[in-house]
């Protein structure tokens, strides 16, 4: 998912916007109660249409305007919100809602029974990650104004604490029927887009909507994103009071963070880095087909070194995508792979390659330079010639998802078991570029989405051993993310979430 700090906004651009307007209106960088909440995601905005909407740092520009149909505590339980009440039947192929009366969107449309349809039929149709997670639907009942019934074609495990996210999210079904969603949004949310004091790539103002249904659980009277990539521009920022609060990328800049008297939280984000290998069945280098060789990759890896040298000590080494918070990781399966060039030129030599091969990586130098340099040593130290290809930092998810290149270096963001499925291991998933099918994969995935409980834990502990075994990537560590906000500001972690949303933010004083 589209964790990754790469974005089209240049680092001049970001030095440029750290240089402008106070997050706080003072430039002391504190945030009183019913003031200015200034934040750095550390990504560019997306279209403003959910059709097209990413997760993780893609969703703070979306929690100002859209409200969700749950809402998710910050342990990621689900709370009502749109939706009031919901159940499913006994095969859970279908869910019901009861939708909150009285609701409108900015626009003056009511925000109903047919509002959600169209909204949930209307991203569901899109490409991106947010459509992704409706893909289980196959319609949608309008039963009443105040009651809606999705249909699913198969038992989906995490639909309701993904309509709690972006997936979840309404706009207004006027704007997207006219396409004017695409540019400017219109949903029923605590804030409203002011497009006078918003310039597109680089400051995103949001004021209050005077119509909200729950405006107590937004303290702040407005919200300005500024989204910054380069780690200098965003430590500069913070210490300035340019903004209140911003993902630390570089480990290195948390000591300067906390010198300045910035507030400096770790959390686990739940996003795995590390290799990802998307040509698992040799369609661009002929060697990635054999396990052997993707095994070779996975002890070529010296992830523990990596984490305390590249990342500082922040994160746990692990051979696994999968979240350690769920269900399906396994703690034994982080020693299958230890570091042992020996043995992975022993597999190469096995699978007909005793002088390695050669293969082409994107460069993700600007961004990753620690981890960039590591994934080259590494993958040479044991024969593989690595070309390291200089394409542009705007293209680079573009260009993953087009297929172009067999491995790359990657953070991809691992929620519950069931949104890593969906995300990366299906076949049709989104980050399965090359849409790598097993049957062994697909026949696991059939039988745990329709389990339930234990049965299903377990089916997903098979499926994860199974990946591991197979060495679909190369995982190097679960992350540990760094969020730095001002003296003036507080927020709370969440669960399976890059950035904190908007909601868990609140002012000090």
């Amino acid at each position: 998912m589209r964790r990754i700090a790469l974005t089209a906004v240049s680092a001049a651009l970001m030095l440029s916007a750290a240089a402008c307007g106070s997050g706080s209106g003072s430039g002391s960088g504190k945030a009183a109660t019913g003031g200015t909440l200034t934040l750095a995601p550390l990504v560019a905005a997306q279209p403003w249409d959910l059709a097209d909407a990413g997760l993780g740092n893609n969703t703070q520009y979306y929690q100002p305007v859209y409200d969700s149909l749950f809402r998710l505590s910050p342990t990621a339980e689900v709370k009502p919100n749109l939706a009031t009440k919901w159940s499913y039947d006994a095969a859970r192929t279908v869910l019901t809602l009861t939708l909150r009366s009285g609701v409108k969107f900015t626009d003056g449309t009511a925000l109903d029974a047919a509002a959600v349809k169209a909204n949930l039929l209307h991203t569901k149709g899109g490409s991106s990650e947010a459509a992704g997670q409706l893909a289980s639907i196959s319609g949608v009942d309008v039963v009443n104004a105040t009651t809606v019934a999705i249909k699913l074609s198969a038992p989906d495990p995490s639909l309701v604490p993904n309509l709690g996210n972006v997936a979840g999210m309404m706009a207004s079904p006027k704007a997207i029927t006219a396409g004017t969603i695409k540019t400017t949004p219109v949903g029923s949310g605590p804030y409203t887009l002011d497009k006078s004091a918003t310039t597109a790539g680089s400051t995103y103002t949001f004021v209050r909507n005077p119509g909200y249904w729950n405006k107590s659980a937004f303290p702040f009277d407005k919200i300005v994103l500024k989204p910054l990539t380069d780690p200098t521009a965003v430590l500069n920022a913070l210490r300035s009071g340019q903004v209140n609060g911003a993902l630390l990328a570089s480990a290195k800049n948390i000591a300067p963070a906390k010198s300045s008297g910035l507030d400096v939280t770790k959390y686990t984000s739940g996003d795995v880095e590390g290799v990802y290998i998307w040509d698992r069945e040799g369609k661009i280098v002929k060697a990635l087909g054999d396990v052997r060789v993707r095994q070779a990759l996975n002890y070529a890896f010296d992830r523990s070194t990596i984490v305390r040298t590249a990342k500082q000590g922040l994160g746990k080494a692990t051979t696994q995508i999968f979240n350690p918070a769920g269900s399906a990781f396994d703690d034994s399966l982080n020693s299958r792979y230890s570091y042992d060039p020996a043995k992975a030129k022993q597999l190469l030599a096995e699978a007909g390659y005793p002088n390695g091969f050669s293969v082409t990586v994107p460069d993700v130098s600007a961004v990753f330079p620690d981890q960039q340099a590591a994934m080259v040593q590494q993958l040479e130290d044991i024969g593989i010639k690595v070309k390291v290809d200089k394409i542009p930092v705007a293209q680079f998810i573009s260009a993953l998802l087009a297929g172009k290149y067999p491995l790359s270096y990657m953070t991809l963001a691992s929620f519950r078991p069931w949104d890593t499925i969906q995300i990366e291991v299906g076949k049709s998933a989104l980050w399965n570029p090359l849409h790598t099918e097993d049957a062994k994969v697909t026949g696991l995935i059939t039988k745990a989405r329709s389990a339930t409980g234990a049965a299903q834990d377990a089916l997903f502990k098979e499926l994860n051993t199974y990946l591991v075994d197979q060495a679909w990537n190369a995982p190097w560590d679960s992350v540990q993310a760094v969020y730095a906000t001002t003296k003036g500001v507080t927020f709370t972690p969440q669960t399976f979430a890059a950035v904190p949303p908007i909601y868990n933010f609140k002012p000090v004083g």
